[in-house]
């Protein structure tokens, strides 16, 4: 049986990348804009992507 590619952990890492380049668009606009929850919305979304790799080697893989 073959996995689909956001299966995998290139994927998973690739997604995790595009979310950080969405959420850097997010910050200057928001920044652009005043509109400071933009901004932080998009800070967030940084940290939960980049906190993405290390939760699921260190604690999902752990588990199985």
């Amino acid at each position: 049986m073959k996995n689909s590619f956001f299966k995998t952990k290139e994927g998973g890492l690739t997604i995790a990348f595009i979310i950080i380049m969405i959420s850097f668009f997010l910050i200057q606009g928001g920044l652009a804009a005043g509109m400071n929850a933009l901004a932080y919305l998009g800070f967030i979304l940084v940290i939960v992507s980049m906190l993405y790799s290390p939760v699921k080697v260190f604690i999902i893989d752990r588990k199985k």
